[in-house]
């Protein structure tokens, strides 16, 4: 991981993606939000809303999955996994479930 790589963002996605499935959803907030701070991505609004979901922090969960479908109006989760997205990340689904987001 470079500091100065222009694609940080998607590592640090990636990051926060493994950390769920850790069960370490605090870290993936933080490395979610730094992602943030680099470019707006879809993929880390995805983790974003599946790590607070899994910490009960709702109203945060539902505002970013509100931002995935601002990006992304056709997401769907049944989609997503066909597309190859994630379909073993069994806790990463379940966040994106409890974020409301469609099936």
């Amino acid at each position: 991981m470079s500091p100065v790589d222009t694609r940080l963002y998607m590592t640090l996605t990636g990051i926060g993606m493994a950390f769920i499935e850790l069960r370490r959803f605090d870290e993936a907030i933080v490395v979610g939000k730094k992602a943030l701070r680099q470019n707006l991505y879809v993929a880390t609004y995805r983790c974003l809303a599946s790590a607070f979901a899994h910490l009960g922090r709702d109203a945060e969960a539902h505002d970013a999955a509100a931002r995935v479908l601002e990006i992304d109006p056709a997401f769907t989760i049944s989609a997503f996994i066909d597309r190859g997205g994630q379909s073993n990340a069994k806790l990463f689904i379940e966040g994106l479930r409890k974020a409301g987001l469609p099936e």
